[in-house]
């Protein structure tokens, strides 16, 4: 009889097992999904998309990544926002969420409903009470991108005299309420004004190491890609080894992987692909035995080129120390040394902090 128990816990606990390994979608069926919207093949994408969801549909990212398809592909534009909002309840970090508001945001400027839009971005601002770097980035990209850019301004007015009303009313139906709401809109200045002001300090004093050396904190070391690719490459390998060995030594330590892509593509597509390039770096060090949690993963797209250092001129002496590979002054390269400029744009930074 208690061999029979045991037979049947064993069952019970593996069928468990098998049912939380289900939920999260491998990381090479989301690297193939990932290459394929990146190609802008966006019914394909959405058709793969909702095969595997079948099998994980608490997967996170096969639910933004439908999303996106359906904003993509007008016959499917109705499946839009609901795929939206089922995204942002499947998204297991703040972060995740913001990401999910910051495209859904995007899709109702696109279809032409600028309030909503603007209603869904105030959401990544006051949804926790704190604006956290993670929030900050969303609404940077959303105000950098085009669609909001051509927003009537005349329909923004509007919205914003709605709100004053709107807090004029509950002013005086209860002044203290009131007050505290003006205090916390303070606070959020003041953190988007500090957090504006550090960005831009870490800028002008951003610490680029010697990649042939051994690692260290508070400097960026840098990786980098093949066109269209977020293959991590033997060069690659060894850096990120070199960090594993970092990591395991300092227990406390964490490491941020910001994904990078070159001018080539739509922005939406450089998203994507300067995302799964960070993830394949994270998922690397995971493998090694560095906790999920020790990897921070943030993405660009094309908007920060790269800066020519004195360790990238070593290699690629056709450049000099200071250049900034953006757009302008590689449409103005021809060859080999255009095509080296858009290499050295498709990067991870990788940045260990103590």
């Amino acid at each position: 009889m208690k061999k029979y128990i045991l037979m049947v816990l064993m069952v019970v606990f593996g069928l468990s097992s098998i049912s939380a390994q289900a939920q999260k979608l491998p990381a090479k069926k989301r690297q193939v999904i990932e290459k394929t919207m990146y190609q802008m093949d966006y019914a394909k994408a959405l058709e793969t998309i909702n095969t595997e969801l079948q099998t994980y549909p608490e997967d996170y990212d096969l639910n933004i990544f439908k999303a996106i398809c359906c904003s993509a592909l007008p016959e499917h534009n109705q499946e839009a926002v609901p795929a939206y909002e089922i995204a942002i309840a499947k998204a297991k970090t703040d972060c995740e969420k913001n990401e999910a508001r910051y495209y859904l945001a995007k899709h109702y400027c696109e279809i032409g409903q600028k309030a909503k839009s603007v209603e869904v971005a105030s959401t990544i601002l006051t949804s926790e009470g704190y604006i956290d770097e993670c929030s900050l980035e969303m609404v940077e990209k959303l105000m950098k991108s085009s669609c909001m850019s051509k927003c009537d301004d005349t329909e923004m007015q509007n919205e914003i005299a709605k709100v004053k009303k709107t807090a004029t009313e509950q002013e005086a139906a209860n002044k203290k309420q009131m007050d505290d709401l003006n205090k916390k809109i303070s606070d959020l200045e003041k953190q988007v004004k500090e957090a504006e002001a550090l960005k831009a300090e870490q800028a002008k004093t951003k610490k680029i190491a010697d990649p042939s050396q051994a690692i260290t904190a508070e400097a960026f070391y840098k990786i980098h890609f093949e066109f269209n690719k977020a293959v991590v490459d033997a060069e690659s390998k060894d850096i990120l080894d070199r960090f594993v060995v970092f990591l395991k030594a300092n227990p406390k330590s964490k490491i941020t992987c910001i994904g990078h892509a070159d001018m080539v593509g739509t922005d939406e597509a450089n998203q994507t692909i300067s995302r799964a390039r960070a993830m394949n770096a994270k998922d690397y060090l995971v493998k090694k035995g560095i906790a999920q949690d020790r990897v921070i993963v943030s993405y660009k797209g094309n908007t920060e080129p790269e800066v020519i250092d004195e360790y990238l001129v070593r290699k690629n002496p056709e450049f000099k120390v200071g250049e900034t590979l953006t757009n302008e002054l590689i449409n103005n390269l021809t060859g080999a040394k255009k095509a080296k400029a858009n290499y050295l744009n498709r990067r991870v930074e990788l940045h260990a902090t103590k």
